[in-house]
């Protein structure tokens, strides 16, 4: 598990990245200010890289709808409290309809 800390706007947030005890994936979902409106209202989530250095790379750019976005056959894990971002991510896929 890890934290990562970021300014949107002026407002800081900070959301916690989840690593994969098996393969060592990393995994953050969160929802944010858009949920709901722009993007999908339970949250998104995300695949987050670690470079060759040690780094992990959190590029909102790559965020993504759940199955459960799709299709209500699915059913999706809550966003954790504590990634619920009171601050808008205008970026990845946005709202299905």
């Amino acid at each position: 598990m890890a934290k990562v800390a970021f300014e949107v706007d002026g407002e800081q947030a900070e959301l916690t990245i989840y690593k994969d005890s098996h393969g060592g994936d990393f995994f953050l979902p969160f929802a944010d200010a858009t949920s709901g409106t722009e993007t999908y209202g339970a949250g998104r989530y995300l695949e987050v890289q670690q470079t060759h250095d040690g780094q992990l790379l959190v590029d909102f750019n790559y965020a993504y709808n759940p199955y459960c976005a799709y299709n209500e056959s699915w059913s999706c894990p809550l966003t954790p409290a504590e990634n619920r971002a009171k601050v808008a991510i205008k970026a990845g896929e946005k709202i299905f309809k």
